[in-house]
């Protein structure tokens, strides 16, 4: 793990603007002159409409740059069945051999069923973000909404249990253990297989080949050829798997929980933070999106406030009143909801509230800059708060 890399989580319920904002925030942190990657996990694929992005594929290119500091976000949308296509070319296999692998009967199911294992399997890929791009300095992750996002946190622990030191010590004597580093964007091994495990590796696919053609189809002759075709990707899935929760884990890593007044919002975020407390993760941080600041509704703008808002809707008074009730009522809605979260001690001055940006709002006409000037807010605020 690259110790200067900084990890942030966003969480939340769905419709909170939890995307908007952890784009606006990599955003941010790009424009200051970091190197920034942008992982997002959302099966619903939001990420593209809040950076107004035509593509963004899996395996991550550079969005956005600065020129005059050397920042850059480089954003990419999970696809989990495409990743485990390239873990499997990346080892190098013989075209021959990803051949057989990819027509192989059980490996459509594999791939489908990683395809629904989206939040358990995650973290797998955000480890091996670090292999691509060891230069990222602050990695972003956009979770799914609700309580699944959860897994992504702890589900790496729960399948490291799994995985006992006898069994990964037999993975790693199996498969050689092989050892690469990254040069020039390249694969090098460092240290491959000795002699007798490469005959012993030998003789077991010998013996599987052998007995599948006696046995006709097989199920379990099936899969464990299927074992054997991808033994070393599946070893490096587990390596990364480990990597993943020592990273989460870590100190430096800062979980955010994005709510609004919604009270389902306000409940999944209480919950998470219970889940993620039972697992000893406490650096976290509640952000409360789509707020009316107090200093605005103590103000004169309220009797005019229809021309802060007139690009979201059309002029109209009913609308205009509608919105002044509203603006109204939101001090007394937000006292119950803050009332309610110092009951599981998540107190006001531990949470940062962001105000309603028109022009966020208003997804089609999303600019780099709104982006920008969001996120410049949450970091001022976060320092304030730390």
């Amino acid at each position: 793990m690259n110790k200067k890399t900084n990890l942030h989580i966003f969480l939340g319920a769905g419709g909170v603007g939890k995307t908007t904002i952890s784009a606006s925030f990599a955003m941010y942190l790009a424009s200051k002159g970091k190197k920034t990657g942008l992982l997002s996990i959302d099966p619903a694929k939001r990420l593209k409409s809040a950076l107004n992005a035509s593509h963004i594929d899996e395996e991550g290119k550079i969005f956005w740059s600065n020129t005059n500091n050397g920042g850059y976000l480089r954003a990419a949308i999970l696809n989990l069945p495409d990743s485990l296509k390239r873990w499997i070319i990346d080892e190098g296999l013989p075209e021959e051999h990803q051949r057989q692998l990819f027509q192989h009967p059980l490996y459509t199911t594999l791939a489908e069923k990683i395809a629904s294992a989206t939040e358990t399997l995650a973290p797998i890929r955000m480890a091996e973000w670090l292999e691509q791009y060891p230069e990222t300095e602050e990695l972003i992750i956009d979770t799914a909404p609700g309580l699944h996002a959860v897994d992504f946190i702890t589900r790496p622990e729960k399948l490291m249990a799994f995985f006992d030191s006898k069994i990964l010590q037999w993975i790693k004597w199996f498969t050689g253990e092989k050892k690469w580093k990254w040069v020039d964007g390249k694969k090098e091994v460092i240290q491959d297989q000795n002699i007798f495990q490469k005959i012993i590796r030998q003789s077991a696919k010998g013996i599987l080949s052998a007995l599948g053609k006696a046995g006709g189809e097989n199920i379990l002759l099936t899969l464990g050829e299927l074992i054997l075709l991808m033994d070393q990707v599946f070893y490096k899935m587990v390596d990364r798997l480990e990597e993943s929760r020592k990273w989460i884990r870590d100190t430096n890593t800062k979980v955010y929980f994005v709510f609004t007044l919604r009270d389902d919002s306000v409940s999944v975020a209480i919950e998470l933070k219970q889940i993620l407390e039972k697992n000893n993760i406490k650096n976290f941080i509640f952000l409360l999106n789509k707020s009316v600041p107090d200093s605005f509704i103590n103000s004169k703008e309220v009797m005019n406030v229809n021309n802060v808002f007139s690009e979201i809707k059309p002029h109209s008074l009913e609308y205009e009143e509608l919105l002044n009730r509203y603006i109204q009522s939101f001090p007394i809605l937000k006292s119950k909801i803050l009332t309610k979260l110092e009951k599981y001690f998540i107190p006001k001055n531990n949470i940062i509230e962001i105000p309603i940006v028109s022009s966020i709002e208003k997804y089609e006409e999303l600019k780099i800059s709104d982006l920008i000037e969001l996120g410049s807010y949450i970091e001022d605020k976060n320092k304030i708060m730390y």
